[in-house]
């Protein structure tokens, strides 16, 4: 169990570490995490996101019960945090966006997927395939979508106009690569299309430098950014780290999810924020401060949680 946990958060840390100490040497600056940003949003994830669809067999696509149970916990997730932080919080729709995002967005390919291997084998990334449809086909256009409805309506447009905003937002969403990406990888995935080997090794050696970019961006982030710890911050952590996980549960028994595939969804509900939440709230310069904060503590607190759920199925087992 410890060389599992080892295996998932070791590389995790070493590069956040890393991009740390590069701003703390003066190699990069804070300011150069949005060129990194940018690489992972507009280039790396959308690939990495588009190769995973396309190398997943159908059947495990039409696996509906198991598709809803990811569903209820990722969007659940999203639906309730905006709430809170449009009525709770009072924030403008931009930041609650973020806020919704950070919340509901966990880090299911680079810090779930060692872990679900480790566990459940091959098999295990399933979750990491699904979930990441999941985010792609609706939690994504529907953040982009926010936050571009966000910015015509503070440009002074009256809520007469929302058709014209909405359509514009949607296509928008639509045309955004990490959002048609991914669906045209399922696309090919329904279709038994399979990549030529020279497109594969193109996609994948792009496709590889999402995590990895993602982490060290953050480490970089944080440098010289006021570690806080305040209400915003709390309430992330616990939307993220036991509210999802708690949805996934429920959702395990409201469709029947049973076996390894009941495991799995739950242990995704518990693995902390992505990085690419703070990549997004940094590209959109809303939230960052608080985003950086909540992966972090929620990073750490991954790792106690995982660890125990870990244990519990073990000893299910």
């Amino acid at each position: 169990m410890i060389t599992t946990i080892l295996n998932g958060l070791l590389p995790v840390a070493f590069a956040i570490v890393l991009g740390w100490l590069s701003a703390r040497l003066g190699l990069l600056k804070h300011e150069d995490a949005g060129v990194l940003a940018t690489l992972v949003i507009r280039f790396a994830l959308p690939l990495a996101l588009f190769e995973g669809a396309a190398s997943t067999t159908p059947d495990k696509l039409e696996n509906v019960p198991f598709v809803l149970c990811l569903i209820l916990g990722l969007m659940g997730t999203y639906l309730i945090a905006l709430m809170v932080g449009r009525f709770v919080f009072k924030h403008d729709l931009r930041t609650s966006t973020m806020q919704a995002l950070v919340c509901s967005f966990p880090d299911m390919a680079y810090f779930g997927a060692p872990i679900l291997a480790a566990v459940f084998g091959p098999e295990g990334f399933l979750a990491v395939l699904v979930g990441n449809l999941v985010t792609s086909i609706f939690m994504l256009p529907l953040t982009i979508i926010l936050t571009r409805i966000s910015d015509k309506t503070e440009a002074g447009h009256s809520w007469r106009e929302m058709g014209q905003i909405l359509a514009h937002s949607l296509m928008g969403a639509v045309t955004n690569p990490i959002v048609w990406l991914p669906i045209s990888g399922a696309v090919l995935s329904f279709a038994h299309v399979k990549l030529p080997g020279p497109v594969h090794e193109s996609v994948e050696l792009v496709a590889k430098a999402a995590g990895g970019t993602s982490l060290f961006a953050l480490g970089l982030m944080l440098y010289g950014e006021r570690f806080r710890i305040n209400a915003d911050v709390l309430t992330n952590i616990g939307l993220k780290n036991f509210v999802q996980p708690g949805l996934m549960f429920l959702g395990v028994f409201i469709f029947g999810v049973t076996g390894a595939a009941a495991h799995q969804v739950v242990i995704t509900g518990a693995v902390p924020t992505a990085t690419a939440a703070s990549m997004f709230a940094l590209k959109n310069n809303t939230y960052t401060a608080d985003a950086t904060s909540t992966i972090l503590i929620s990073t750490i607190l991954g790792i106690v949680t995982e660890a125990l759920l870990i244990a519990l199925l073990s000893v299910g087992h």
